[in-house]
């Protein structure tokens, strides 16, 4: 007993040496994890925050990005989130080389003032744009109406590319932020390109579905407000599943390692009553599953089950708290989304219990 009194006795002493340490030394990563770990342990627990945010800048500064995200994921409540560093890529290098050809761009290139759209939401284009100067932001329309962002695009980056795949409609706006210079890339030897570096493909089917991710992300009424950054974050370790008709998607109970985001289709909790299988509540496209903590501890609180096909991002629970914490506004729409839910459960409970004693 005395073995495990003796390190508790012992803390008040290290802390104020640490404290000494982490002065004299305020950027020595070894000295301030240790200090923070000691305040969380005294229950100093704003401090120990406070340290930890530094050892997570020391940390950025230093480009130890491995050791960065496993500090978030240990403490998400310090509230930190990057940018993925391989969200932009380097495309230019691998396209043809007569794409590359200065006197080739400036004959083929298309000026831009600020504020003039590349394209518009519902244009039928099968074009792929590289631009070559200035800045074009990729936007939807929000629930509100409100312009939503869903990606900044630089020089030396592409635009498009889902039509070069996959032509149709597009889904969002591409408008230029300032002054720029795209170029229109020659759909046929684009193909030929794919074919030929198969690299070329790999990148652009990447960009095709981390672009995708944010915008069903950014469809969602409540995720919709975080910044770009943050919707970045959550859609790195997210991924999409199709669900078919009449299928079970959790059991009551069920533990839960991601927040679920309905994009398609409807699903609804079911719940067995004697002889019935009662609807408790309808799942439509928006709709989150498991964004409170308290389900993740109990489980999902019934059988979930789609009415018809649905599609469903998965994401990472550990980045979902990262950005709650960090984007303050979040958890206030969480709290009032889960409200919401926890109302209308209650209120179908007590109908339910109403005609049970009817019967």
């Amino acid at each position: 007993m005395k073995k495990k009194k003796e390190p508790l006795k012992r803390k008040p002493a290290l802390l104020r040496v640490y404290a000494d340490m982490v002065k004299l030394y305020p950027d020595n990563e070894a000295y301030v994890r240790q200090y923070a770990e000691l305040l969380m342990d005294v229950g100093q627990e704003a401090t120990g925050l406070d340290m930890l945010r530094h050892l997570h800048d020391l940390l950025i500064s230093a480009d130890e990005w491995r050791k960065a995200d496993a500090l978030t994921k240990q403490y998400p409540m310090i509230g930190r989130v990057r940018e993925p560093q391989h969200w932009q890529e380097d495309i230019q290098g691998l396209l043809p080389s007569f794409v590359r050809s200065r006197f080739w761009l400036k004959l083929n290139q298309q000026r831009l003032r600020e504020g003039q759209h590349l394209f518009h939401r519902g244009d039928k284009l099968d074009t792929l744009y590289l631009l070559c100067e200035g800045e074009l932001a990729e936007y939807s329309e929000g629930s509100d109406g409100t312009p939503v962002l869903l990606s900044l695009i630089k020089p030396g980056d592409v635009v498009a590319e889902n039509k070069l795949l996959n032509p149709g409609a597009h889904k969002s706006n591409v408008v230029a932020n300032k002054k720029s210079i795209v170029v229109r890339l020659p759909r046929k030897k684009m193909l030929e390109a794919l074919i030929s570096t198969p690299v070329l493909k790999k990148v652009l089917e990447r960009k095709v579905e981390r672009r995708g991710l944010i915008r069903m992300i950014s469809g969602s009424p409540v995720l919709q407000v975080i910044p770009l950054d943050m919707r970045q974050h959550l859609a790195e370790d997210s991924y999409v599943r199709e669900y078919g008709k009449k299928t079970a998607i959790h059991k009551a109970g069920k533990k839960l390692s991601h927040v679920d985001l309905i994009i398609e289709g409807e699903a609804h909790y079911q719940m067995h009553n004697r002889e019935h299988v009662e609807h408790l509540k309808t799942l439509k496209p928006g709709a989150l599953i498991g964004e409170s903590a308290a389900i993740h501890d109990t489980g999902c609180p019934a059988n979930l089950v789609t009415d018809t096909g649905v599609t469903i991002v998965h994401i990472s629970y550990t980045a979902f708290i990262n950005v709650a914490e960090a984007y303050p506004p979040l958890r206030k729409k969480l709290t009032a989304y889960t409200e919401a839910q926890r109302a209308q459960w209650m209120s179908r409970l007590n109908e339910l219990q109403t005609q049970e004693l009817g019967r």
